[in-house]
């Protein structure tokens, strides 16, 4: 059979599998077929309802396929409630239960049956869930994760047979949230160009938390982030010769494989990409459909042996390139070009849509992209603010200190924030000793480079637990604006001022923060101008801030919580308890405010004035 007879399409696959079938049969043969049935008279009419189509069955087993991934995400939520109700009946004689996956791939049509990579992964997906859980692949999350309410926990990337895939889990309840061992890719290609090209950066390092010494639980967390999305449209092949067959995939799954791995940045699945190109996505499309930010657009074209690779990066909001690139080498170094490229389009994304000078200053400091990534990543885990957040910054670390060796001055800044971090989660086994060690790493940090960054470290010890002086912390903050202010200059100058009791000019510097910040992720330096707004009596800033915001699916729990008293001061006090109540669900505690609300004092007075609508302690 030709390659043209094969009829293919991209699809979304819905499997699910009766947990114990067999031991089921084995006790009760003539009750489990009842039982089945009547499974199977709920979920036909379910699939029905949502336009999609049972393709093939196992008697215990059902495939599927559903015109969207919302779809079949919904109808699987749906069928799992309904078989829960039925079980809990005091009249349902076998209790049965089923694991649920979905995965969009590519399948190949063979009369009313699907076949294919896309339904195997559906298969191995189900086989992961959990009994009475679903499992997603990445593709399937990236379509319905901004699309609908329901939660999920990140397995990261499972091999199930001869299959490896990134999986979620959809928690339809919190007991379902459990930890699988990450497996690692082991294909010639990944292993040959997704290296070292890893790197993350969220956002703000510094604001927000600078002020507590608040001892937090193991499981808490600042927040989940709002980071840009990203689609690698599969790169166009302007040769298409035998020569060049196969090398614009190996680009697009390399850039994929290599930015999927900067969790500064929320990067859609190779097959999304695809997905998006067979059905000729226009910039609208990719906004509504994917949510995307940004589009990353690629050519190749070769003649002889000699080839030439265009890189543009489209902004869908502003709808134009903003920034482009080329390389130009021969066959042989295609891999070398790969990372090449790879970390051009990282570090741009990195600067220019993450981080802004910040990234750039780092990137400085160091020697090579490896390096560089390390410290993103220990960035990354350090604002979670939890303890193993922290313990996972330390294993960053150590791994840059082993790179660099214990004399390079590249390590004072990450050896004090260690320890900065370790004395405020009450970490710290002598406390005097970390605080003189402190001291020391942050004078050695503004000795080896007298920039913005070792400055802005400096003002923030000389204030915690230096002189504790107004004026000399200020002299430092001077220095750090001077040498080049960034988004962790301002904020830190930010919290310092707020502690100072100098709100107009702390909320300035966060204005100047949120100015120079590409994008706020997690909204950290948000949540810090709410609290400077607050304790500056300015109830119509906090509304005005917040007030866009509010239909962002990851907002902060602080932030509604700021939001409800609003709403109460203005006597909305219907609207104020739901928000409130909402602040709650998403994580809201006295601990968690007092990370922004940072004086005792004003911390007791904000919740008191919450009381009305309920206790946060």
């Amino acid at each position: 059979m030709s390659n043209e007879e094969i009829n293919r399409k991209i699809a979304v696959i819905f499997a699910t599998d009766l947990v114990g079938y067999s031991k089921h049969m084995e006790k009760d043969e003539n009750a489990t077929l009842l039982g089945l049935r009547e499974c199977n008279k709920i979920i036909e009419p379910l699939i029905k309802r949502q336009k999609g189509r049972i393709f093939n069955t196992g008697g215990d087993s059902v495939f599927a396929e559903f015109p969207s991934a919302v779809a079949a995400v919904d109808t699987a939520v749906e069928f799992q409630k309904q078989i829960k109700a039925r079980n809990d009946k005091n009249t349902t004689d076998v209790k049965l239960e089923y694991r649920i996956g979905v995965n969009m791939g590519d399948v190949v049509k063979e009369g009313d049956n699907l076949l294919g990579d896309g339904v195997n992964i559906a298969a191995r997906l189900e086989a992961l869930a959990q009994p009475g859980g679903i499992t997603i692949s990445k593709n399937v999350y990236d379509l319905v994760a901004n699309k609908t309410k329901y939660e999920f926990n990140d397995l990261g990337l499972q091999k199930v047979k001869q299959n490896q895939f990134h999986a979620y889990d959809l928690l339809l309840d919190p007991s379902q949230k459990r930890k699988l061992k990450t497996q690692s890719s082991n294909t010639k290609l990944i292993a040959m160009i997704g290296g070292a090209i890893a790197a993350v950066f969220i956002g703000l390092f510094f604001s927000g938390v600078l002020d507590t010494e608040t001892k937090l639980d193991k499981d808490s967390t600042v927040s989940s982030l709002s980071i840009p999305t990203i689609l690698v449209y599969p790169f166009e092949d302007l040769s298409n010769t035998e020569n060049t067959k196969g090398i614009s995939p190996a680009l697009t799954e390399s850039m994929i494989s290599s930015l999927s791995k900067y969790i500064g940045i929320r990067v859609l699945s190779r097959t999304t990409s695809q997905h998006a190109k067979n059905n000729d996505y226009s910039i609208k499309q990719f906004i509504d459909e994917y949510n995307a930010d940004y589009v990353i657009k690629g050519s190749i074209q070769t003649i002889l042996n000699q080839s030439r690779i265009n890189l543009q990066l489209v902004d869908l909001k502003q709808n134009k390139v903003v920034w482009s690139d080329k390389e130009e080498f021969d066959l042989k170094d295609i891999f070398k070009v790969q990372d090449n490229i790879g970390n051009k389009i990282l570090k741009h994304l990195q600067i220019k849509v993450v981080t802004g000078s910040t990234g750039d200053l780092y990137s400085k400091r160091l020697k090579n992209i490896e390096n560089l990534t390390l410290v993103l990543n220990s960035r990354a885990e350090w604002r979670k603010y939890t303890i193993d957040g922290h313990k996972k910054y330390v294993e960053y670390q150590e791994q840059l200190r082993k790179n660099l060796g214990p004399k390079s001055p590249a390590i004072y800044n990450g050896m004090a924030w260690e320890i900065y971090q370790r004395i405020r989660l009450g970490l710290s086994k002598d406390k005097k000793s970390d605080i003189k060690k402190l001291v020391e790493y942050s004078k050695a940090d503004v000795a080896a480079y007298e920039d913005a960054s070792a400055y802005a470290l400096r003002a923030l010890v000389e204030f915690r637990y230096g002189s504790k002086d107004c004026e000399k912390t200020k002299s430092f903050v001077k220095k750090a604006i001077d040498a080049g202010g960034s988004v962790d200059t301002f904020s830190i100058a930010g919290s310092i001022y707020k502690r100072c009791s100098d709100l107009k000019s702390a909320i300035s510097f966060y204005k100047n923060a949120l100015q120079l910040a590409p994008n706020d992720n997690g909204f950290f330096i948000t949540k810090s101008l709410l609290a400077a707004y607050y304790q500056n009596n300015d109830v119509d800033s906090i509304e005005r801030t917040i007030v866009p915001k509010l239909n962002v699916k990851d907002i902060d729990p602080v932030m509604l919580g700021f939001y409800s008293y609003v709403l109460l001061t203005k006597g909305k006090d219907e609207d104020a308890q739901k928000f409130f109540l909402k602040a709650k669900e998403k994580g809201l505690t006295r601990k968690r405010l007092s990370l922004f609300v940072n004086y005792k004092k004003v911390l007791d007075e904000f919740i008191e004035k919450l009381k009305p609508l309920g206790s946060l302690d």
